[in-house]
């Protein structure tokens, strides 16, 4: 097992691409493949996830999702619906904004009023998707469109914007890093929903633990046979 700590070296250029173009493309050369591993058992395939992420993106365009608009994500979702609504809005073109339950009073009041959202996954959004196709949706998405937008730290943050282009190329840099591959089963702890998508270009698995089963990150390595865990060095260095 590898821990994906360092941070990759900056600086390549790569011809810019959209963050969800190689996630539909990997679905399409290996869609029995198994994209999502989950604690407790169970698998969800590239088939499975693409399909799930259509539907879903369509239902979302329905409500105004589209290059330039922005979607709020919650996170109380469950993990595999987190991922399958991350790339639900990347398909619809939308940037999504993340809203963490746990955020200090007042802030998510601040990002609903600063980026609104067209509509928020997670508040009844996902419930509308099943009757939707389950083929790629068109999109006029460029990679200079925004992928994540949000605030910045401190007590008077910034909004920050977070272009396609940009996360593709933090991407490539740590696939030139650290490369990931079928096979590969990674486990995120800590670090921004994007990075998600990494492993979903490469035909590697991502690891999701169950959040109402807490426990040792070595029992969810052992039960979901985790090849790589991708962190923040800050982690492993207080551990």
């Amino acid at each position: 097992m590898t821990a994906l700590a360092v941070e990759a070296p900056a600086g390549r250029r790569y011809p810019p691409t959209t963050m969800v173009g190689p996630v539909e493309a990997q679905a399409a050369r290996t869609p029995s493949a198994p994209a999502l591993v989950l604690a407790g058992g169970g698998a969800v395939t590239y088939r499975e996830l693409n399909a799930a992420a259509n539907r879903l993106a369509r239902a979302l365009a329905a409500r105004g999702a589209r290059p330039g608009a922005v979607v709020g994500l919650a996170g109380e979702l469950r993990p595999a619906d987190l991922v399958t609504a991350l790339l639900a809005i990347a398909k619809s073109g939308a940037a999504y904004l993340p809203l963490d339950p746990a955020e200090a009073p007042g802030r998510r009041e601040r990002l609903l009023a600063e980026f609104a959202p067209v509509c928020v996954v997670g508040e009844g959004e996902l419930d509308g998707a099943a009757g939707s196709l389950a083929t790629d949706p068109p999109r006029a998405l460029t990679p200079q469109h925004p992928f994540c937008v949000g605030l910045g730290p401190g007590g008077s943050p910034q909004p920050v914007r977070l272009t396609h282009a940009e996360a593709d190329r933090r991407v490539r840099d740590l696939q030139a890093a650290h490369p990931l591959g079928p096979g590969d089963r990674v486990l995120q702890l800590g670090l921004p929903l994007w990075e998600f998508l990494w492993p979903l270009r490469t035909g590697a698995a991502v690891a999701l633990a169950d959040p109402q089963r807490p426990g040792e990150v070595g029992e969810l390595v052992r039960e979901l046979g985790v090849t790589a865990i991708r962190v923040a060095p800050g982690v492993l260095s207080a551990g």
